[in-house]
């Protein structure tokens, strides 16, 4: 396998790669590995969405519209029933 140097690496940087290594109990060349792949989308996020937009799919914008023109009524509030 071949290497990289970096050079310059900001002290922000550093820092944030260090705590991590430490908190993953993992060498600094791990952490970094993984942190690339991770952000060049080769190895699955672990921040997974916890939602049902896959199975749910997404509106239109005049799919949207319609629903909120029907749905506009119960926004309004009966002030008999409130006082």
């Amino acid at each position: 396998m071949k290497q990289i140097t970096l050079r310059q690496i900001p002290k922000k940087v550093e820092d944030l790669i260090r705590s991590i290594s430490e908190k993953q109990n993992k060498s600094i060349n791990k952490t970094i590995i993984s942190l690339l792949e991770k952000s060049l989308g080769l190895k699955n996020n672990s921040n997974k969405k916890r939602d049902l937009s896959k199975l749910s799919g997404t509106w239109s914008s005049t799919e949207f519209n319609e629903f909120e023109k029907n749905t506009g009524i119960f926004n309004k509030i009966d002030k008999e029933i409130w006082e």
